[in-house]
């Protein structure tokens, strides 16, 4: 699956509390170690763009197991 949208970043920095807007952009990989798809595992790399000032950029990697509810 791939997913895009807008995010509201709210930080808390040094007794300011800044908004700005980002990017995020997420592919979700599932893997299935049979073809009852009782159990198996996903990865989610993600990428985001923040708008606001000094424009941050960030990767992440999430991942985990996934058990089916039959």
């Amino acid at each position: 699956m791939v997913g895009a949208g807008a995010e509201w970043i709210h930080t808390n920095e040094h007794g300011r509390t800044p908004n700005s807007v980002s990017a995020e952009a997420v592919i979700d990989v599932m893997f299935w170690r049979s073809k009852r798809h009782r159990f198996g595992w996903y990865v989610e790399p993600t990428y985001e763009y923040n708008f606001g000032r000094g424009h941050e950029q960030s990767l992440g990697v999430n991942g985990g197991l996934l058990i089916a509810i039959q």
